[in-house]
């Protein structure tokens, strides 16, 4: 019975989560030229039907059913934290909040489940700490996995940064407006922060009022330099100041930190370069310098 219990639940967890990478699937050019080619005629039901994947016929409506049942009893805070965890990264798999948070529940419930189930064999102890182990990773991977995209996604925003301020400076200073000089930056640049420029272009234009807008890039990006042009720039909107000044400064602002922390980096190059000076090359300088010496004076008070 464990053993049957065992591959019932691997088959489920498998099933579900081919179904969701299944959902995100984009295809080829060789299945859009088989879909072009098949427009000739409508297949029919049955065709349509066996045309999809063994998989997906198999545990596709068990699948979707278990989804729709855990997505309908999630908190509606666990969902916006999902969804803000995936725009901190840029979400480069293309994944909605409820995919996230099934993801999550098969990392963390499922899956230790599964391993309890396969080494009961073992012992409860073994069993135990097998069930732990898969749970903690379950817990640790996927968290370490999004905090390192967005550190890594957050850094590269604040590289683009300061050329993005150029030239958002110089259209606003030839006679463009702000959304006009944002127009030419996602056309100009590629990157996170063009991209993110380029959803809040999208928002202004579907009727979102352009503050708003910007204050849901920076609570999406979450770095500081953002926050304080977003900000600024709210800021000179409201008051009717010449924005060509305030990116400027921004812009001085944003080289000048860098600076900073680059000076910052060269300050602790030394400290950190000590350590492997102490374990690794000193001892060798030791044995290198101190060695004839030492067989000398073993020679001459042992008689070797």
């Amino acid at each position: 019975m464990p053993i049957v219990a065992a591959v019932f639940a691997f088959a489920s967890v498998t099933s579900l989560t081919i179904y969701l990478f299944e959902l995100k699937k984009t295809p080829t050019v060789k299945d859009r030229l088989k879909q072009i080619s098949a427009l000739g005629r409508v297949p029919t039901e049955r065709e349509q039907e066996l045309a999809r994947p063994l998989v997906e016929r198999v545990f596709g409506p068990v699948a979707r059913k278990t989804a729709g049942f855990v997505l309908s009893i999630t908190p509606k805070n666990v969902m916006e934290a999902a969804k803000h965890k995936l725009d901190s990264t840029g979400n480069p798999w293309k994944m909605s909040a409820g995919d996230y948070v099934i993801l999550r529940l098969v990392t963390l419930l499922i899956l230790p489940f599964g391993v309890l189930l396969i080494t009961y064999r073992l012992g409860f102890g073994s069993g135990l700490l097998f069930t732990l182990v898969a749970a903690g990773l379950g817990w640790v991977v996927p968290e370490t996995m999004m905090q390192s995209k967005a550190k890594q996604r957050g850094k590269e925003i604040q590289r683009d940064l300061p050329d993005i301020l150029d030239l958002l400076t110089v259209s606003v200073e030839a006679g463009l407006g702000f959304d006009a000089a944002l127009v030419k930056v996602v056309e100009r640049k590629k990157g996170p922060l063009a991209d993110e420029f380029g959803i809040v272009l999208r928002e202004i234009r579907v009727g979102k009022p352009r503050k708003d807008a910007l204050r849901e890039l920076s609570e999406r990006v979450k770095v500081d330099d953002i926050t304080s042009l977003v900000s600024a720039v709210i800021q000179a909107d409201q008051l009717g100041v010449g924005i060509s000044n305030i990116l400027r400064i921004q812009a001085e602002q944003v080289r000048t930190k860098r600076r900073q922390q680059a000076e910052e980096a060269a300050m602790k190059a030394p400290i950190k370069m000590l350590f492997p000076l102490i374990f690794f090359i000193f001892p060798t300088l030791f044995v290198v310098l101190l060695g004839p010496a030492i067989i000398q004076i073993a020679e001459t008070l042992l008689g070797f």
